[in-house]
């Protein structure tokens, strides 16, 4: 009799705690709440997948609980204080990484000698997690397929309540786990296929590294005739050498392994890869460089933080790369298989910090930006006051509000610097230049609504109106004589529609109340707006409403 851990009955246990907790994401009126459910059902549910029985040895349930409930609380944490923000926004990814990280120390830890993780186990759970990962979502996709395919068949004969109810939020939040955790489930008990792949992977590393390696000493050695100033010129010089170090040091993780066998390099291969990493800690001191004169001549911004951040840990893996060639030992770069696990706990901390005030880039951006003005480097007349106060979030907002209260108080700079810079800050914080300068992204069509610059506000806060921007209609569609207000994307392809009407309580007067689905043809109904051939109709059926909730209609379909 099989295992529990491997039972069927243990991940569909899994999927149910998971679609719990999602559907009560759906339900919790606070947003934040509903962020830091999502993450623990996921991150939870896949260290628990993984992990199966193992997950009660030398208290392993423990770390398990504690990844979880972390990156739980930091998704609220984000969420509360950074709502369709930069941080916000940044935040998942980040989220992934540190799950990843975090999820191959778990798995190491019932297999750990004394009280630190084996290196090989790092490695075999790190490269095999990933894989297991991707079976599973592949899995989720060809069922969701499948059930999409069933819908759309029943709803050629009439009977669209299947392609309904698959595509109902309540239903995807209890079948995608299910189908994800059946793809766990065979990932982990197919471990040589995830090994053959892990292996293919690792061979084709094997081959890419040499010739990545001789790109990067090629590149290196004609600075010598180049100069270094056409790399300043370039604009982008530090984004192309960051992506060069990522991938040497990527490749060369892959070709290391578990650092137990030797890699079957010839001694010239070895001696062209030790070249180039020996050349991995200049370039990334030249990106930094290069990121460093944009700060020193624009100030800082959370993405010029975030790019500096990131060279700082790429400076200090490749310093590890070079100090594993020089270090010499029987092992070629023997010394990896201790510096990695050190870099990578650096790393998880360091990109935790990225969301708490040590590290914070909108305040730090926002606080550099303001020394920078007090200080003389940047004129009155380049300050830009609108991004510090719109664009930083809450440290942003309260560095402008401190700064217009000293100009006011005329504590700092002097006249007539003072008196323009009063004049900037006023004019910013004054409602109606919302519209102005966002005149470029919102398009009325038709008259504008009146507090337009309220709701002007509110789409900056969300982040809703996007480059290219979109169209705003005033239309009454509850018939009491107060119009809402349709948000319509300029792209191309938009499908949706968001509706936003008056909320009356507190400063804020508009709110997101919902959508319209179902757009074919964004430009035509454009078109047919400025036409005046839209109209708003009422549902032909009234609905009911249980326990202060209204039921959906969904109108069937009806053959031609």
């Amino acid at each position: 009799m099989p295992a529990l851990s491997r039972s069927l009955l243990f991940y569909i246990v899994i999927a149910l705690v998971q679609g719990v907790l999602l559907v009560s994401g759906l339900v919790y009126p606070q947003p934040a709440l509903a962020a830091g459910s999502c993450t623990l059902a996921l991150v939870a549910g896949i260290n628990l997948q993984l992990l199966g029985s193992a997950v009660r040895e030398r208290g392993t349930w423990a770390l398990v609980l504690g990844l979880s409930v972390l990156l739980a609380g930091f998704s609220i944490w984000v969420f509360m204080r950074d709502t369709y923000d930069w941080l916000w926004k940044f935040w998942p990814f980040v989220a992934v990484v540190l799950a990843y990280i975090g999820t191959a120390f778990v798995m190491s830890w019932p297999t750990r000698e004394g009280n630190r993780p084996r290196y090989q186990d790092l490695f075999r759970h790190a490269w095999n997690n990933a894989f297991i990962v991707l079976l599973a979502l592949l899995v989720n996709l060809a069922f969701s397929l499948l059930l999409w395919l069933c819908g759309k068949l029943f709803s050629m004969l009439g009977m669209p309540l299947l392609g309904d109810l698959f595509t109902s939020s309540y239903f995807l939040c209890f079948s995608q786990p299910l189908f994800f955790s059946l793809g766990m489930r065979m990932g982990r008990e197919n471990e040589k296929v995830i090994g053959l792949l892990r292996g293919l992977l690792l061979t084709v590393c094997r081959y890419l590294l040499p010739l990545c390696a001789l790109i990067t000493l090629i590149f290196t050695l004609a600075l010598m005739f180049t100069g270094l100033q056409p790399i300043w010129s370039t604009g982008y010089s530090s984004q192309i050498l960051l992506c060069l170090t990522a991938s040497n040091l990527f490749l060369l993780n892959g070709v290391f392994q578990d650092g137990q066998h030797d890699v079957g390099y010839a001694r010239l291969l070895k001696l062209l890869v030790n070249a180039s990493l020996c050349c991995l800690p200049l370039l990334v001191l030249m990106a930094g460089y290069s990121s460093w004169l944009r700060i020193d001549q624009y100030g800082l911004t959370p993405s010029r933080f975030l790019a500096l951040f990131l060279m700082v840990l790429a400076l200090v893996y490749s310093l590890a790369a070079l100090w594993a060639v020089l270090a010499r030992r029987s092992v070629w770069l023997a010394s990896l298989s201790r510096s990695n696990p050190w870099l990578a706990l650096l790393s998880f901390v360091a990109l935790l910090l990225l969301f708490t005030p040590v590290l914070d880039p909108q305040a730090l951006s926002a606080s550099n930006q303001v020394q920078r003005l007090l200080s003389g480097r940047t004129p009155v007349a380049d300050f830009d006051a609108r991004t510090l106060r719109r664009h930083l979030g809450e440290p942003g907002r309260a560095q402008f509000n401190a700064l217009l209260e000293q100009v006011r108080q005329g504590q700092v700079l002097q006249e007539p610097d003072r008196t323009t810079l009063r004049e900037l800050l006023e004019s910013v914080s004054r409602d109606g230049q919302s519209v102005d300068y966002l005149s470029a992204k919102v398009q009325w069509l038709g008259p504008e609504v009146d507090d337009s610059a309220q709701l002007v506000e509110v789409l900056t806060t969300r982040s809703d109106c996007t480059p290219p921007g979109c169209f705003a209609w005033a239309v009454d569609l509850d018939d009491d004589g107060v119009n809402e207000v349709l948000l319509i994307g300029k792209h191309a392809w938009e499908s949706s529609a968001m509706l936003f009407a008056r909320d009356g309580q507190g400063e804020i007067l508009w709110r997101y109340t919902g959508k319209f689905n179902g757009i074919n043809d964004a430009a035509g109904l454009i078109a047919q707006i400025r036409e005046g051939k839209i109209k708003p109709v009422r549902q032909h059926y009234k609905t009911f409403k249980v326990d202060g909730v209204e039921l959906d209609f969904q109108r069937a379909y009806r053959h031609p």
